[in-house]
């Protein structure tokens, strides 16, 4: 099998909406924006289940993008035993995340901690 590199263009429209070109080899798709959300969520939901996993720690040299104050909100989930944080991602959306009884005391303890410090990774369910 020949794999082929993947190019994608951003292209306005003249009302200011982005549509993207995505094409590979000969063949090519636009996408506005609204699929390419669809498409990053499933995107993300194909990689959380993909091996290899991702990297327990974080990695040093990777450039992480860093949102600034992000957007959040904590709800309860009738489903689950404890809060649900839900932190907005520029580019991903809302993701969200819930804790182990253990994990949010941990969490709590570090963002109070002065100087922050960060919690072993492998004391954490994920």
């Amino acid at each position: 099998m020949t794999y082929q590199t993947m190019n994608i263009q951003v292209l306005t429209e003249p009302n200011g909406d982005f549509v993207y070109r995505f094409s590979i080899g000969q063949h090519a798709s636009l996408l506005r924006t609204h699929d390419l959300d669809s498409l990053i969520e499933q995107l993300i939901m194909l990689r959380a289940s993909s091996r290899p996993p991702r990297a327990v720690e974080p990695v040093k040299e990777h450039n992480y993008p860093l949102e600034y104050d992000p957007c959040w909100r904590v709800d309860q989930s009738p489903l689950l035993d404890g809060p649900v944080l839900m932190l907005r991602h520029a580019g991903a959306g809302w993701l969200a995340y819930t804790f182990t009884v253990e994990s949010l005391r941990q969490l709590l303890d570090a963002l109070a901690a002065k100087p922050p410090t960060s919690v072993e990774t492998s004391q954490l369910v994920n």
